[in-house]
């Protein structure tokens, strides 16, 4: 890696800035160097939503604002962002929360910024290597804005490095685990394991106590059938069902967040959102426009473009959609509506589930699950591209192995070899 700078002038009183750049060789080293003098702005010019001697908690709400409004950004996505620079004002709230605002370096003046204060900011975080990474991220671009407007000669998170979790990793999964090493690996249900958690799921909805049980059951049939996404299967209308073909289309997945008012009103114009398509409170209209609100909507398309896909169900889940449209209200768009006709949030369904599976051997799954067993059972029959395929992954994706399909571990027999 090769790093070159030079000095560019200022106008008075301020004194010259230092622009660097690096690249894998010279040439590329000096282009980049090139384009980052291209971008210069003069801190006369400086404009900033800031104060010049703004603390880093005050840059990072201002590079929210500034990400919350960017036009190829989905609102959903400020949310992470927003958990981890603000309190949350929710009674739910964790009160020891590790937020930007109550952090050392979150009080500190940007301009004073180092790599090293960066580096004890994250290593607060050690034991969650995903909040570091959450953190550096909202950081890297919130110095960065301070960068591009001038402010600052360098971005003191570019050269800061996560090492990962320092100690022991939380336990995950089943016990005994196909490598208790690596329990990140996927972890889909066996055959056998599949076939205990229907029987469970028969058994609680036996008892007439339960309410609703249909609903569930349809809805882990056709989650399972599809391998979707959680918030995938609640957001199939019947408008994406063939009868004639017996196929499903994925189409579009149930967002479920916090949002600032004019956040929401934008989404409802954007979307064009049908009243049963959001869940909202109902005096959100009177609101400030920037106070956050939580809420559920359909978002008409999925989490990627390869997420939407089309897929042909058997002839069982195929009746069961049968039956549901013969039983579904006139008018009805939703295949799992709530109770009062509008989108059903996914955390009810995942409440069931963790209902069902616990104090049971199948006690560490969740409602995901099921995706991932569906995978692995299509790979097993017809290989790794068609589990790409019903998943909607990219060709060749690496995800697909790293987080849904277990492979098995071939022995490795050569002993011909001489």
């Amino acid at each position: 890696m090769f790093e070159t700078h030079c000095r560019i002038g200022e106008p008075k009183p301020f004194k010259p800035s230092l622009a660097r750049a690096s690249g894998k060789t010279k040439r590329q080293a000096k282009d980049a160097l090139k384009e980052r003098c291209a971008e210069w702005k003069p801190k006369a010019t400086w404009g900033g939503s800031y104060d010049k001697k703004c603390t880093v908690a005050d840059a990072a709400r201002a590079w929210l604002t500034s990400y919350e409004k960017h036009p190829g950004k989905r609102p959903q996505n400020s949310q992470t962002y927003r958990k981890e620079i603000e309190r949350s004002t929710s009674t739910r709230a964790k009160k020891d929360k590790f937020v930007v605002v109550d952090s050392t370096l979150g009080r500190m003046q940007a301009v004073d910024v180092k790599p090293y204060h960066i580096r004890l900011h994250l290593e607060e975080l050690n034991w969650s290597t995903t909040k570091q990474e959450v953190h550096k991220s909202l950081l890297r671009m919130t110095f960065q804005m301070l960068v591009e407007d001038g402010l600052l000669d360098f971005n003191p998170v570019a050269s800061v490095r996560i090492h990962g979790r320092v100690g022991p990793r939380r336990k995950a999964g089943r016990a005994g685990a196909v490598n208790p090493y690596f329990p990140d690996e996927p972890q889909p249900l066996t055959p056998d394991e599949m076939r205990r958690y229907w029987q469970l799921e028969a058994a609680r909805f036996a008892d007439p106590a339960n309410r609703r049980p249909k609903r569930y059951r349809d809805y882990t049939k056709l989650a399972y059938t599809l391998a979707a996404r959680p918030s995938e299967a609640v957001a199939v209308q019947w408008g994406d069902v063939d009868f004639a073909a017996g196929t499903v289309t994925i189409a579009g997945t149930i967002v479920d967040c916090s949002l600032r008012v004019w956040q929401v009103r934008k989404v409802v114009d954007d979307y064009a959102l049908a009243a049963h398509e959001i869940v909202v409170r109902g005096d959100w209209h009177e609101l400030d426009d920037q106070a956050v609100v939580t809420v559920a909507f359909r978002q008409p398309f999925t989490k990627t473009r390869g997420s939407m896909r089309t897929i042909k169900v058997d002839a069982e889940c195929l009746a069961m959609l049968r039956e549901r449209k013969l039983a579904a209200a006139p008018g009805q768009a939703l295949v799992f509506p709530s109770r009062v006709g509008k989108i059903l949030r996914t955390n009810k369904l995942s409440t069931v589930w963790h209902a069902i599976v616990k104090d049971t051997e199948l006690s560490w799954s969740t409602l995901k699950t099921l995706r991932s067993t569906r995978a692995t059972r299509v790979a097993e029959v017809h290989g790794i591209p068609a589990a790409r395929l019903i998943l909607g992954h990219d060709e060749n994706s690496a995800i697909t192995t790293q987080a849904y399909v277990s492979l098995a571990r071939p022995v490795v027999d050569f002993a011909d070899a001489g």
